[in-house]
């Protein structure tokens, strides 16, 4: 089955590098510093209840990780940098930032997030659709009461 994930939910480009918007690289980083920017593999998988995003993040902890919605709930902003000690003079590092853009028929304040072995999991339920509600309303036999009762007519007279 194949999953129209353009309504619920898409990604954006991702920033791309300091230096591609004019910024010299010796304002964003330390010349001791090898920062890797990349975009993280993922995967969704839609059912009718839900929608799961696995991101993968080999090497990262929970406090590398930093999860935000923004945009009133309708993006979810997933970043991560994790720093490798390269022994010498300088570190070595990974960064991601990635945004996705959440469909209007997910509950994100129920958004949950797990991690484990590499992989981040994210849960977002989606919203559950109202009952239609139908009500059967009883006739009543006998004379009907007029359009406007006496009362109301005197007070707006």
């Amino acid at each position: 089955m194949s999953i129209d994930t353009s309504s619920v939910f898409f990604t954006f480009s991702p920033m791309p590098p300091a230096h591609h918007l004019g910024v010299p690289p010796s304002l964003t980083r330390s010349k001791d510093d090898t920062v890797h920017h990349s975009s993280p593999r993922y995967d969704v998988a839609e059912t009718n209840k839900q929608l799961r995003l696995a991101v993968d993040v080999p090497g990262m902890k929970p406090d590398d990780l930093v999860i935000e919605l923004e945009n009133d709930g309708h993006v979810l902003h997933l970043s991560g940098t994790r720093r490798v000690e390269a022994g010498g003079t300088h570190d070595e590092g990974y960064h991601f930032d990635k945004h996705f853009k959440l469909g209007r028929i997910l509950d994100t304040s129920k958004i949950t997030a797990h991690l484990s072995d590499g992989v981040l999991v994210l849960t977002a339920p989606k919203m559950e659709k109202p009952t239609p509600l139908t009500q059967r309303i009883a006739i009543v036999r006998g004379e009907a009461p007029a359009l406007i009762d006496a009362d109301e007519e005197k007070k707006s007279g």
